[in-house]
């Protein structure tokens, strides 16, 4: 209802103005609640001399903050592209993302400070009919918050969004626990104040970590989603004369934006003005199809010496030996009179601890009985997808 009232073609999801738009609905809505929460709790707070329910009022100005931060990096994130800022801005809503994830971690920690003062020297509470009704009031429109920003932020795959829905779900934790707390003090009068509230603070600092690192992985570069690899590589080897792909690599500077490298073999006995015209038509309709700014280095492979080929075939097998993740590419092979140099990339997992010196190992040990002597070149690569 909300997307159909307020976004126009909400379902051009692809289109940088529309999911601007789900992010500013989704801060506007965030204010508006945040406004009326943060008043009425800080006033109910202030009257019962509850610290707990004075910080859960805090906590809804930093989501109001959080709201409005998240609106800005929408805005700012569907900037063009300029001479500073050549692959777009779409990372401001990372950036955004990371800033309310520093709010919710910062009232956290000011939380557990003002809380374990309360159990230090604890305070009077007076708890009434009202208590009970805004706090219930505050947990009915932080549910509604949270339902929005989280199908909000699926539509448009949104970390801000998910952020802020993250927000939400601890605030509800959070005003739960307050109403318990206030529940408890007022039919038993054990004064548990500073302990709810050192409780609530302590599952917000743990929850603004796990938000934090959830933003910061996308800035500092993340592998991309396997879908988009297997669809990149799929579509890259579907084309005629193209017999191998390895060394790609894919920069997101967004949902919308990314940059990629990849290395294609193709047959070396084939034309090399009609290899390169085929590589400038893969360039052009990478991007057409899946959106992808794509360089494409050419890497020439004899594919009819049949020698060539069974050396091949038995560096596979020994290669395969070491696990499903090791491959290698760029196989080359230079005879002598007496030697056969065997030059190639090894594909090593990062989590692998197999030292190139292993490999060559085997792979002496594979060959160290043939007449003529194999000399092996190698080099370490890595599987940035």
């Amino acid at each position: 209802m909300l997307k159909k009232l307020f976004i126009k073609n909400y379902h051009d999801t692809d289109n940088p103005e529309i999911r601007a738009k789900y992010g500013i609905v989704a801060g506007v809505i965030g204010i508006i609640i945040n406004i009326i929460l943060f008043i009425s709790k800080l006033i109910i707070g202030i009257l019962s001399a509850s610290i707990t329910i004075i910080a859960d009022a805090v906590n809804n100005f930093s989501d109001l903050s959080s709201s409005a931060v998240s609106i800005v990096g929408f805005k700012l994130s569907t900037k063009s592209a300029d001479a500073e800022h050549p692959y777009g801005h779409e990372r401001v809503e990372q950036i955004a993302a990371l800033i309310v994830a520093l709010f919710v971690f910062a009232v956290g920690v000011i939380l557990a400070k003002t809380s374990i003062e309360k159990i230090i020297t604890p305070e009077n509470l007076k708890i009434d009919l009202y208590t009970y009704i805004i706090l219930a009031i505050g947990i009915v429109l932080k549910i509604i918050q949270m339902i929005i920003n989280y199908d909000f932020g699926k539509s448009i795959s949104s970390t801000t969004l998910k952020a802020v829905g993250d927000d939400s779900r601890n605030d509800i934790i959070t005003t739960t626990v307050v109403l318990i707390s206030a529940l408890i003090i007022d039919l038993t009068g054990v004064n548990i104040d500073g302990y709810a509230g050192l409780l609530v603070s302590i599952f917000i600092i743990i929850s603004s970590i796990g938000l934090i690192k959830e933003t910061i992985d996308p800035l500092i570069g993340t592998k991309p989603k396997k879908e988009l690899v297997k669809k990149l590589k799929t579509t890259l080897m579907s084309y005629d004369n193209v017999v191998g792909v390895h060394d790609v690599m894919i920069h997101s500077y967004g949902e919308k934006t990314a940059f990629a490298v990849a290395h294609l073999e193709v047959p070396a006995e084939k034309d090399f003005v009609e290899m390169h015209n085929l590589i400038d038509k893969i360039e052009n309709e990478i991007y057409e199809n899946l959106g992808i700014h794509i360089t494409v280095h050419m890497d020439p492979v004899d594919t009819t010496n049949p020698k060539i080929q069974e050396l091949k075939e038995r560096v596979s097998k020994i290669i395969a030996t070491f696990g499903e993740h090791f491959s290698f590419h760029d196989f080359r092979a230079v005879f002598g009179d007496d030697y056969i140099n065997i030059i190639f990339d090894v594909v090593i997992p990062f989590k692998s601890k197999t030292t190139l010196d292993e490999i060559k190992k085997a792979l002496n040990d594979e060959f160290e009985d043939e007449e003529i002597k194999h000399r092996f070149v190698l080099e370490e690569d890595r599987d940035y997808v």
